[in-house]
């Protein structure tokens, strides 16, 4: 840091520019001027639950509840309804037990009162006039964090069908020969693992699959436990496929959905938002207890517009909720999202919503870095299978398929 703390006027203003200029998974705790603080990284990518009556803060409700007392706060009620065995998650601070308190990203946490306070945005967002530019140090900016990774180390990075897994590749054009690309042979991912394989052999990529594990029961229920029972479905079967990584740097793509509007769906910038239509946005069960926790986050937003009311929901109420409260249970790699920091979401942010809505200037960026990849289809299998896919993926899941139509209809009241 370039300043001294005897020198801070305005500690917001300090944290701000001394510790989000940072990328990657960090926790700062700060113990200076007064205060005693817990902020999270642009994410929220490391887990925090706090007990307010009794003053004590850790990754997860099993490390500050004894085995009765975790039992007794447990809510399986609301475990229940969320469906968290399948899909579902707890949001806007609401975790698993009683008096177990989220700490979500873009809030510090105050160790001296233990009440959180929102210090991230303060103000609306400028939009760009040069989008262009702006998606250009997006790229930059990854590229930067996947070399120093490739340096430092064994670094893999996953590749997949989708938008922001190409948008990984074309950043690390210039890194191919540091780089091993990974992807999971999970049975419901045939068409990352055919498009995977497609671009690993079209661009002599050095490619592995690995084999889908599926986690035994001991493993699923201490998996279970050791994330608070915040979180379920595939994060929990799936967790044993990705041993192989332990030891190693692993690139992923999140973060990247907060730039293409994941949320608006039909809204205008002017569109009413309301708790019980943002969780149904949220595609999650519209219980008095969740809208009112969500409805206690809405309100200090009411002066910013819709989008990025939405913006903040994908970003606090989903990822940060959903994406990383199972972050120390993670097979022992060093899992890095290079798309996740503040300047980056700053950037995704300024761009104007018709192009984000659109999402076609993020593949301008990945057709700019790299031409030949943006000619294989992104999603997409390229061929027949393409026209199955709709039908098979809700005989698959039908679940699913519920949770998005419930989710179309509860944003158009």
């Amino acid at each position: 840091m370039d300043c001294r703390l005897d020198d801070v006027r305005n500690l917001d203003d300090f944290v701000e520019k001394n510790i989000y200029r940072l990328t990657g998974s960090f926790l700062f705790i700060l113990s200076a001027l007064g205060s005693r603080r817990i902020y999270l990284d642009a994410d929220g990518t490391l887990s925090v639950v706090y007990d307010q009556e009794a003053r004590v803060a850790g990754a997860t409700a099993s490390v500050l509840l004894d085995t009765d007392e975790y039992q007794r706060r447990f809510r399986a009620e609301l475990y229940k309804t969320l469906d968290v065995e399948d899909a579902g998650w707890f949001t806007a601070g609401l975790t698993a037990h009683e008096g177990i308190t989220r700490l979500l990203c873009n809030h510090y946490l105050d160790l001296d009162n233990w009440t959180t306070r929102r210090h991230w945005p303060v103000a609306p967002i400028e939009i760009s006039k040069d989008p262009a530019s702006v998606c250009a140090r997006i790229c930059d900016r990854i590229s930067q964090t996947t070399q120093i990774l490739a340096r430092a180390g064994s670094t893999s990075v996953a590749l997949t069908a989708g938008n922001d897994s190409r948008l990984l590749l074309a950043c690390s054009r210039q890194l191919l020969a540091n780089l091993t690309f990974v992807t999971v042979a999970a049975p419901t991912a045939d068409m990352d693992v055919a498009c995977a394989k497609r671009l690993a052999r079209q661009f002599g990529l050095r490619h592995d699959v690995l084999p889908y594990r599926e986690a035994t029961v001991a493993e699923a229920d201490l998996w279970r436990f050791r994330a608070g029972h915040c979180v379920g479905g595939n994060n929990v079967k799936m967790h044993p496929s990705v041993e192989p990584l332990e030891g190693q740097y692993f690139i992923g793509g999140l973060g990247g959905e907060v730039g293409r509007g994941f949320l608006w769906l039909n809204a205008k910038q002017d569109t009413a938002i309301d708790a019980k239509g943002l969780v149904a946005r949220l595609k999650l069960a519209r219980t008095a207890e969740v809208v009112e926790a969500v409805d206690a986050w809405l309100a200090p937003l009411a002066h910013f517009d819709t989008f990025l009311i939405l913006d903040l929901a994908y970003l606090e109420l989903r990822m940060s909720t959903w994406g990383f409260c199972d972050s120390y249970v993670k097979p022992r790699h060093h899992e890095i999202h290079p798309i996740i920091s503040r300047a980056n979401y700053v950037d995704m942010l300024s761009l104007p919503p018709e192009l984000r809505r659109k999402g076609d200037i993020y593949f301008q960026a990945i057709e700019a870095r790299w031409k030949e990849i943006s000619k294989v289809p992104i999603n997409k299998y390229g061929n027949y299978k393409d026209i199955l896919r709709p039908a098979k993926e809700a005989i698959r899941n039908p679940k699913r398929a519920s949770r998005k139509v419930m989710q179309i209809v509860g944003a158009w009241r």
